[in-house]
């Protein structure tokens, strides 16, 4: 599918909540790593402009693979998706420099809405008109 944006990575959503991400971003190119280490090997060969990792993933944790990309030129901005996404995994993701958290079961109007602000904010950034961190008040729960 051709699309206007780069690509997103998904790291990883399993089973049914992988499917509907996938489709609440349809007019996305979606990527998609298994594991952490095969994530940076694919944000090494391409450019993308948004991560949605879920908190738990395999080969590593979010935190490392957050702490690993930090020092990219043009680092795509880190989102994280959690069924328990709650006020302390989203102020420890905004300290750690990641850009929001999306909570499961997934609202497509938010993930949109986050999606779209995270991959402008990435686009800004390497136009040099935005050295911003996200503008979240407060992550759904």
């Amino acid at each position: 599918m051709d699309s206007p944006f780069p690509p997103i990575l998904l790291v990883p959503l399993p089973g049914r909540r992988y499917r509907t991400l996938r489709h609440i971003l349809a007019q996305w190119e979606i990527l998609e790593a298994a594991t952490a280490t095969l994530a940076v090997e694919i944000l090494n060969s391409c450019p993308v402009g948004v991560v949605i990792c879920d908190a738990e993933i395999e080969g590593g944790d979010w935190q490392a693979l957050l702490s690993s990309l930090q020092d990219r030129p043009a680092p795509p901005n880190v989102i994280i998706s959690s069924r328990l996404a709650d006020e302390r995994l989203w102020a420890e993701v905004l300290n750690l420099g990641g850009y929001d958290v999306l909570a499961q079961p997934f609202d497509e109007a938010e993930v949109r809405r986050v999606v779209h602000m995270a991959w402008t904010a990435w686009k800004r950034r390497g136009e040099g008109r935005d050295t911003s961190t996200p503008q979240r008040i407060a992550a759904s729960a």
